[in-house]
């Protein structure tokens, strides 16, 4: 078990009762807050699981979803959550270890049926098109983010438990436009400049909307750009998850002894496009804190972990592979899209209300967390560790 995975993994075990004191209300409405944080303990301690919360996440096969499905399953046993998608995950390791069950966000009464059977006590909505993706289909990018998270929202509102589920439904820095300054934060101007910035608002506005009008316990956080070593689904920070792909794989040739790549990496944003991100272990312990805490004042933060832009993370990389060569070439549409957000992101509200700590923040320890330290396969994993590049 690899750095990263031991980083998360003691992240929830430290929210885990939280979760269950929380999940009470959904078995025990009528107990006291006090006699259910005894009967959570006391669960707790017995290794009961009746009390444990149920997840139902959508979207389930993307580059989160892959990692929080697993990390859940993980915290809470693998029957706790049900992961779903349109289409069958890659990654074989969903289905040999929990529920899985194909759903179309876009039906609500499968939403909800599934949610029913499921007997969740939280939705967790991921299923969107990102960015990039969202502005070749926009009319499929509008019926997936606003279709989608309107049926999520009804589905925790109208449940068989009788209290309304819990939904965490992540947000993204898209939902700023030029108007936003270069520093953006939760009361920001949101004016997007995409269709999928475009429904990050409507899913905000309308999670607001029933959290306030039917109790619905709404949560969502501005994502920046998440950083991992894993192949990006459509979105303009995807080049950054790319490049550290690129150099990972020259030190795993190098480690094994073949022939490193003489091509160098083709990066298409320009070289001093400055944007916000979040490395993918951040994300996952900072988003199951979230999920896991007290209702917060807000439903919607901005949080950001770092800053960087495409030269500086090439010269990181450096560091370890001083031969990794790069060339630019802006794709029109990312590059429109990257000068429309921000620089950074103010989440002072984040850090004061709920505790948002991110652990990397510089790109050089970014690098080193994905080149050295993220999962992989078992035989690349070996190289990595064996490898060294003066």
């Amino acid at each position: 078990m690899m750095m990263f995975r031991n980083n998360v993994q003691a992240t929830s075990s430290k929210v885990l009762a939280m979760m269950m004191t929380r999940s009470l209300r959904y078995s025990s409405s009528s107990s006291s807050a006090s006699a259910a944080s005894a009967s959570a303990a006391s669960a707790a301690a017995s290794g009961a699981v009746e009390r444990m919360p149920k997840f139902l996440v959508t979207g389930s096969t993307g580059q989160l979803g892959v990692q929080l499905v697993s990390l859940l399953r993980s915290t809470f046993g693998a029957a706790s959550t049900l992961a779903t998608d349109v289409r069958l995950p890659t990654d074989q390791n969903m289905l040999n270890e929990g529920p899985y069950a194909f759903l179309d966000v876009t039906n609500g009464d499968a939403v909800r049926r599934l949610a029913d059977q499921h007997e969740a006590t939280h939705i967790v909505h991921l299923a969107s098109l990102l960015s990039a993706v969202g502005e070749a289909n926009p009319e499929l990018a509008l019926r997936i983010g606003n279709e989608g998270t309107k049926n999520v929202l009804e589905a925790a509102r109208d449940c068989e438990g009788g209290s309304p589920r819990t939904v965490y439904a992540p947000s993204s820095i898209a939902v700023f436009g030029p108007s936003a300054g270069k520093v953006a934060g939760d009361k920001s101007h949101l004016m997007p400049s995409t269709v999928y910035g475009i429904t990050k608002v409507h899913l905000e506005l309308l999670g607001a909307y029933y959290r306030k009008k039917y109790g619905v316990d709404f949560r969502s956080l501005r994502y920046p750009g998440v950083v991992s070593a894993t192949p990006g689904g459509g979105g303009t920070t995807d080049w950054s998850m790319d490049m550290l792909m690129y150099a990972r794989q020259m030190l795993s040739d190098k480690a094994a002894g073949k022939t490193t790549t003489a091509i160098p990496f083709e990066c298409f944003l320009k070289k001093d496009t400055f944007l916000p991100y979040v490395s993918m272990d951040d994300t996952l312990n900072e988003t199951v804190k979230f999920m896991s805490a007290s209702q917060p004042p807000q439903c919607t933060y901005s949080v950001s972990g770092l800053s960087f832009t495409p030269e500086q993370l090439h010269e990181s990389i450096r560091r370890h592979i001083p031969e990794f060569e790069v060339t630019y070439n802006p794709c029109a549409v990312r590059q429109k899209i990257a000068d429309s957000w921000p620089d950074s992101c103010e989440d002072s509200a984040a850090r004061r209300d709920w505790s948002w700590n991110p652990a990397v923040s510089t790109a050089d320890a970014l690098v080193d967390q994905i080149l050295f330290h993220e999962d992989a396969d078992d035989a690349g994993e070996q190289n990595l560790q064996k490898a060294t590049i003066k």
